[in-house]
């Protein structure tokens, strides 16, 4: 006995709810793996552009900051500083020709950052009766050349109360 024909073509296609579960699935696999592909392609993007301009000034301000608190300021005026590091040689931060530079006196000049239109210095002093020097703020502002406009960016950087006061400078 043989079933009728239109039993037997019955199963041979997909239904329309298997194929609405079908792209489903696929859907919810395909979200993660397109937010990897541009997470991706952003960090190639900031790879080969070698970081914005904000990035490289704040990177610079970070690895100033540190260099102060493993030394001691000497002095500080509106667009230098001095800085005594712990192996006694005394360093000189300062704005030369559109470059951030560390000046030893003994060796060539180390550029910290690139086409700096302006470094200023601003002394961070307790309230009276005290009126200690507490610490500095550092202001950076940069050229990106990209986009031909002004990028600023600053830091703050507060002694420890066992440092002596440093001299401040005119």
């Amino acid at each position: 006995m043989s079933l009728p024909r239109n039993q037997q073509s019955r199963r041979r296609g997909i239904s329309l709810i298997e194929l609405i579960a079908c792209t489903a699935l696929v859907a919810i696999l395909f979200i993660p793996i397109a937010g990897v592909i541009r997470a991706s392609a952003r960090t190639i993007e900031s790879a080969q552009s070698g970081g914005s301009v904000a990035t490289n000034l704040q990177n610079t301000l970070t690895w100033l900051s540190g260099m102060i608190d493993d030394g001691t300021v000497v002095t500080a005026n509106a667009s230098s500083l001095t800085l005594q590091r712990r192996d006694g040689t005394i360093v000189k931060i300062a704005r030369s020709n559109n470059q951030l530079v560390m000046i030893d006196g003994k060796s060539t000049d180390v550029v910290l950052a690139e086409e700096i239109l302006d470094l200023s210095v601003r002394s961070i002093v307790q309230p009276k009766p005290s009126s200690r020097w507490v610490g500095i703020e550092i202001d950076l502002v940069g050229l990106d050349t990209t986009k031909n406009r002004k990028v600023a960016v600053t830091a703050t950087v507060v002694f420890p109360p066992q440092i002596p006061e440093p001299k401040k400078g005119g």
